[in-house]
C-alpha cells in the first residue's frame, strides 16, 4: 500500500482546511447578501407606499386648488391658466 510522505499530507490538509474556510466565507457571504435582499424589499415596499401617498395628496390637492406647481419652501400655489 502506498503512503503519502509528511510534507504531501500536510499540503493535502492545508488545501481541505482552505477550501472549508473558503466555503465557510462563501456561505456567510451569501447569508448577508439575503439579508441585504430582504432589507431591499422593505425599502421597495415603503418607497412605493410614500410615492402612492404623495400621488394621492398631490390629487387631492390638485382637486381642492387645480392643477399647478407648489412651491416646496413658501407652500404657494403657481396655477396653471386654462387656454
Amino acid at each position: 500500500m502506498a503512503k503519502l510522505t509528511q510534507d504531501e499530507l500536510d499540503q493535502f490538509k492545508s488545501f481541505r482546511q482552505e477550501a472549508n474556510k473558503l466555503a465557510g466565507a462563501l456561505g456567510e457571504l451569501h447569508f448577508q447578501r439575503t439579508l441585504i435582499d430582504l432589507e431591499l424589499e422593505k425599502i421597495k415596499a415603503a418607497v412605493q407606499a410614500n410615492t402612492g401617498a404623495q400621488q394621492d395628496q398631490l390629487r387631492q390637492l390638485g382637486d381642492k386648488y387645480g392643477d399647478g406647481s407648489i412651491n416646496i419652501e413658501t407652500g404657494e400655489i403657481t396655477t396653471v391658466a386654462a387656454d
